[in-house]
Order: C-alpha cells, then structure tokens, then sequence
C-alpha cells in the first residue's frame, strides 16, 4: 500500500512510552547538575575576576576565561536539551 498525501512513513519504529519516560528522567536531572556546576563554577570565576580586577592584574587573571566558559557551558547544556526533546518523541 502506497501512503498518499496527509499520511507519514516512518523510517523507525517509535520507542515505547515507557523506555522514554526514564530516559527524559535523566537528561532532566542531568540538564540540571550540568547548570548547576556551571552556576557554581560562575560563581567562582566571577569572584577571581572581581579580586585580579582589585589587585591590578587584570590582564594575566583568567576570570573573564572562566565567566565565559560557564555562560557557554550553559547555552551548550541548553540547546542539547531542546535538540534531546525534538529527536524524542513524547
């Protein structure tokens, strides 16, 4: 039988519901201990940035390095999850 147009083929079998529910399980818990290192680890960049900024050594203090990684760190974490919820079906 030959789908006609309004009707989808699909190329995969669609997982089951109750394999998916733990895996979403997981990548939220994972979504949320992957923000929170980045949230703490902000935080301690921010506090090297603040004291290189008082001490005058601002250009050999990486803190800006580590304030940066952390904030993409987080935009990453992020947009794997919105990609994780397209791929998988709810």
């Amino acid at each position: 039988m030959v789908p006609g147009y309004g009707e989808s083929v699909l190329a995969y079998k669609q997982m089951p519901a109750d394999v998916i529910e733990p895996i979403m399980s997981l990548l939220g818990w994972l979504l949320w201990a992957v923000l929170a290192f980045c949230l703490a680890w902000l935080i301690v960049s921010a506090g090297r940035l603040w004291f290189g900024v008082r001490s005058g050594d601002i250009g050999s203090n990486d803190g800006t390095h580590g304030v940066l990684m952390s904030l993409v760190g987080a935009i990453l974490a992020s947009s794997a999850t919105v990609v994780a919820l397209a791929l998988l079906p709810t």
